[in-house]
């Protein structure tokens, strides 16, 4: 739970293009964003993971879907009356909508009166945390910091939670008293059974129940999650849902085979657990493939793998191998992909096949050509480097903001060697400055600090060699 820096949360817009017909149709004044808030490295994140996995159980009831794939099973369970319709409700922005005061009180009495969880702390100083955390979370956007005041917003841990938590709340006061017949809500997506030509009371009361939360509905849905819904006699004919404007990767794509792969096998598979008509959606990802540009040998490749391998286990054999596993990160590009089958069987043969190794392929999104947040204020977890006025240099490494690390290297008193250095020579200064970006595991940061040194071998520092590792003593041929 200890904060790992101390820069603010940085706020980011991502447009809402699925919501158009076609590219030509797209105009700024109709396009729509949703804000989003990168926490990941400031002083809450952490805390937000860990309270998150905490409240968790609050989240869940009997109305719940726990996968979108299980809609289709919940449906065929439950076969629709002649005086029966299904309708679908949308709970409008519930994340940056959550009435956070009422929520933190909701929790508080569940755990504090109702026992539903462990106590970690007194009541009090919990509840003082989670306004904290909610709440009184800082972020940057445009160059200007703001202060959250209410609401959640998307990119925080705590935000799925605690919108589950209100929906169980609002639930337990609202639907549970009337009892439907079938009521499954997933997120913010609701599936309700009502009876035909009747007040929906319920959709009344859910609008009513808070001012900051309001519904939609759509009436005879054909679609919900992933399933496409047609409907006949007493049940429905289900399929798998695309969307029309939502076109797969492009052969010519500069991305490993195994992702195109991967592609039309979660394709496939999801279709298997939720069409009735298994042959169909086979026909249509195989159409849908060939125009992307796939070579139908590969895609009948595909489908054959997925008609004839067994259910997927949840934890995958190899686990179980007593070889140890062990994952290599390279840098993806063509020439590396073809070289890669060669590389894992001669680094098998080389380790007398001690060892099972999976390539991971590092790939660039072009999202990170265009940046789309504010530049980082106040770094943490870098490499950096002072020089002396006279001409002397130290290297350090920090997890915490660089500029507390600099100014506590530039007092006398301190026992670091930049201090030293001050406390002898009181006409000198340092001036700082970031060498790299490090990563936020303590170990590998210190690494890099330690090759840095030995390849600069600045004075100040003790320590100007370090050890050296030969991973292959002689060598892959």
């Amino acid at each position: 739970m200890r904060p790992s820096s101390h820069q603010p949360a940085k706020m980011y817009l991502t447009a809402k293009t699925h919501k158009f017909l076609n590219l030509e149709s797209i105009t700024l004044d109709k396009l729509k964003y949703r804000p989003i808030l990168d926490q990941i490295g400031t002083m809450t994140y952490n805390t937000s993971k860990i309270i998150a996995r905490y409240l968790s159980p609050l989240a869940c009831n009997e109305y719940v879907i726990k996968d979108t794939l299980d809609f289709p099973n919940i449906i065929a369970d439950n076969p629709i009356l002649q005086d029966e319709e299904d309708v679908s409700y949308d709970v409008e922005s519930l994340f940056t909508n959550i009435p956070v005061p009422e929520t933190i009180e909701y929790i508080i009495k569940e755990i504090y009166q109702n026992n539903k969880l462990p106590k970690i702390c007194n009541k009090l100083i919990f509840k003082r945390l989670l306004l904290k955390l909610t709440s009184g979370s800082l972020f940057s956007a445009n160059g200007k910091f703001y202060k959250q005041v209410d609401g959640c917003a998307m990119g925080d841990p705590l935000s799925v939670t605690l919108s589950g938590i209100y929906m169980c709340k609002m639930e337990h006061e609202v639907v549970k008293p009337m009892n439907p017949s079938l009521y499954r809500r997933y997120v913010d997506d609701i599936f309700y059974r009502r009876k035909k030509n009747a007040k929906d009371t319920l959709f009344e009361n859910i609008n009513n129940h808070h001012q900051n939360i309001k519904i939609t509905i759509e009436t005879e849905p054909s679609k919900f999650l992933d399933t496409s819904l047609i409907k006949y006699d007493d049940n429905y004919k289900k399929a798998l849902y695309r969307k029309d404007r939502k076109v797969p990767i492009h052969w010519q794509s500069k991305t490993p085979k195994n992702y195109k792969r991967n592609a039309i096998l979660t394709e496939l598979h999801r279709a298997k657990r939720i069409s009735d008509n298994y042959t169909e959606e086979i026909n249509i990802s195989k159409t849908k493939f060939v125009k992307a540009g796939f070579p139908n040998k590969f895609v009948e490749s595909v489908i054959r793998q997925c008609n004839t391998e067994k259910d997927e286990k949840i934890i995958p054999d190899y686990l179980f191998e007593e070889r140890r596993f062990i994952t290599i990160e390279i840098p993806y590009c063509y020439r590396n992909e073809k070289a890669s089958k060669r590389f894992i069987s001669k680094l098998e043969e080389f380790t007398q096949f001690e060892f099972r190794f999976r390539i991971i392929w590092k790939t660039r999104k072009i999202k990170s050509l265009f940046p789309l947040k504010d530049k980082i204020t106040h770094p943490s977890n870098v490499i950096y480097k002072g020089k002396c006025t006279c001409g002397k240099t130290y290297i350090g490494e920090t997890k915490r903001n660089v500029e507390t690390r600099w100014s506590e290297h530039n007092v006398p008193s301190e026992k670091s060697e930049p201090s030293k250095h001050l406390t002898k020579n009181v006409e000198h200064f340092f001036t700082w400055d970031i060498m790299c970006y490090a990563s936020k595991n303590n170990n590998k940061r210190r690494i890099l600090e330690s090759y840095l040194i030995s390849i600069n071998c600045p004075r100040l520092n003790e320590q100007l060699e370090c050890k050296k590792c030969h991973l292959f003593r002689n060598g892959i041929t």
